[in-house]
């Protein structure tokens, strides 16, 4: 038996009412434009009555007063949220291979360098991920070659030049195998694209003198950064997001020097908007902290039955957000 049978959208919708939802009109055309499970049973657990431990009822049922047009709102923020932060972190990404193609070539000149194993961290315990990341290099090399299209960069440089420069290949790799790369760079490598950042910030911000920003910081943005690149990649649901492993944000914090700021080990939205200002230029980092706010404005008012205050929260932030984000 199909345990999931279909349903027409007029089922649907009495099932939601069934549950004490208020459904209006529009709801209609919301399904039929989005559909039943990416609205409600990805963005409908805001909304569910609980017990006094916090747990989900079952069977389920929704909190008095909650509406669809509460949910899709909440969608809709979502939604809104992705492309935001869409372009802030590829930004980063384009910053960070910019950063990392520089410095390693700089330091090892020679044709194909990044395929030596001798020109990364020498710690045994990283050798798997050292080879790791030279053969995910390779097999990019090849998946560009063996393309049947008209010329590419990867194959004008082999045929040009005998060999594809790191300049070249790093914007045929995903964040992903970048957030790998610098991991697995010299320490004295690492340390080197890290005191650029600092130098970046402390001219773009008109500072004196700043912290130094630590490898570990470096590191701890790379793996929020690739978490939410991912998310927002692939249109997951993005607002409640949150690591899955606890990551080590003090030097972070120590590097912006704002130890009065609460940041959560289980990072989220909050974390990512706040560590990007150790990395983006000036001028994008702004844009960011003022459209998330703008949509926080925007979005505040659409929320009746729960407090968007909770919301915030499932974001990680803090009541004096505006004053943590600021430049």
């Amino acid at each position: 038996m199909n345990s999931k049978p279909f349903t027409t959208h007029a089922q649907q919708i009495q099932i939601l009412q069934s549950r004490g939802l208020k459904v209006d009109s529009n709801a209609v055309h919301a399904l039929e434009e989005i559909g039943y499970y990416a609205v409600i049973n990805g963005y409908k657990w805001s909304f569910l009555q609980r017990d006094s431990s916090g747990e989900v009822i079952h069977p389920e049922h929704y909190a008095t007063g909650s509406s669809f047009n509460e949910i899709l709102a909440l969608y809709n923020f979502d939604a809104d949220l992705r492309a935001t932060l869409y372009r802030s972190l590829l930004k980063y990404e384009s910053v960070l291979g910019a950063e990392i193609s520089y410095k390693f070539s700089e330091a090892y000149p020679e044709a194909n360098a990044y395929l030596a194993i001798d020109k990364y961290n020498r710690d045994p315990h990283q050798t798997g991920m050292v080879v790791g990341t030279i053969s995910s290099l390779s097999r990019e090399l090849q998946a560009q070659w063996r393309q049947h299209d008209e010329e590419n960069a990867v194959k004008h440089y082999v045929n040009k030049h005998g060999h594809v420069p790191l300049w070249v290949l790093v914007n045929f790799m995903t964040f992903g195998e970048l957030n790998y790369f610098y991991a697995n760079l010299t320490e004295s490598l690492q340390l080197k694209i890290a005191k650029d950042f600092t130098q970046q910030r402390t001219t773009a911000y008109h500072l004196e003198q700043y912290s130094t920003t630590p490898i570990e910081a470096l590191l701890a943005i790379n793996k929020i950064v690739n978490t939410f690149r991912n998310a927002v990649a692939h249109g997951e649901i993005t607002f409640s997001r949150h690591l899955n492993k606890s990551t080590k944000m003090y030097p972070i914090k120590q590097a912006l020097q704002r130890k009065d700021v609460i940041l959560h080990s289980q990072a989220g939205v909050f974390e990512l908007i706040f560590s990007l200002k150790l990395v983006l230029p000036r001028p994008d980092y702004e844009r960011l902290v003022v459209e998330v706010t703008k949509l926080i404005t925007t979005y505040r008012d659409q929320f009746k039955s729960v407090s968007f205050n909770a919301i915030l929260q499932d974001m990680n932030f803090p009541q004096n957000f505006a004053q943590a984000l600021a430049v």
